[in-house]
């Protein structure tokens, strides 16, 4: 790749456009053996799926989960509290995967729903030394200034195309901490790359070559 690629920092579907690096989350349910050894992944036990674990079993599953070279970072991992599962037992999840990061010196994408607060303390708690990128960012500009100050990267997606309070907050944000995504959403990533230098006010080039810059530093 000889051009500054788009990085698509999170997205659920492989993407074939040589212009695309992109890092493919993988959930538990998925098939290691089909993966494809050139593509970049995250894997991640998402607090949606731990309900099909036992928690007495988590640490050996999740060193044997996340041996696979394959995977450049560990996610999506989080916490929710809009979903039935024990909140409690998500943090348990969480920490054990937060620790895991630590050890491996991966950094961690963040699945986080109405736990701002729960994340921001183990997040203090838990020092891995590698970057927590909190994805598919769509809240205020204190929580983006709270999360900053905690050192986490903000990751927009397409959400930014048409919520003009998100661009407002995406506009105040440092270059240095951003990051772009699909998610699970079937959009081209270059579509939100456009918008986001417009709003910035700068040339799409220099957006990507920062966006390149922040991966190489977090990944």
């Amino acid at each position: 790749m000889t051009s500054i690629p788009y990085i698509d920092i999170h997205t659920h579907q492989a993407d074939s456009d040589p212009e695309i690096l992109s890092i493919v989350n993988m959930s538990i349910s998925d098939n290691k053996n089909e993966l494809d050894r050139n593509q970049a992944y995250s894997i991640g036990i998402h607090p949606w799926d731990i309900e099909k674990l036992e928690i007495d079993s988590i640490d050996n599953y999740l060193e044997d989960f996340f041996a696979d070279k394959s995977s450049i970072a560990i996610g999506e991992i989080g916490l929710d509290k809009l979903i039935g599962t024990n909140f409690s037992t998500q943090e348990k999840f969480f920490t054990a995967q937060v620790q895991l990061a630590k050890l491996t010196q991966k950094p961690v994408i963040i699945h986080c729903v109405k736990s701002q607060e729960e994340l921001l303390r183990i997040k203090q708690e838990n020092d891995t030394g590698t970057a927590w990128v909190f994805h598919g960012y769509s809240k205020s500009l204190q929580l983006a200034k709270d999360l900053l100050k905690f050192g986490f990267f903000l990751s927009f997606g397409e959400n930014l195309l048409r919520n003009e309070k998100l661009q407002s907050v995406f506009r105040e944000i440092p270059l240095e901490k951003i990051f772009l995504e699909t998610d699970d959403k079937q959009i081209d990533i270059k579509k939100i790359y456009q918008k986001a230098a417009e709003i910035k006010g700068i040339e799409i080039d220099v957006l990507k070559e920062q966006i390149l810059l922040n991966y190489l530093k977090c990944f």
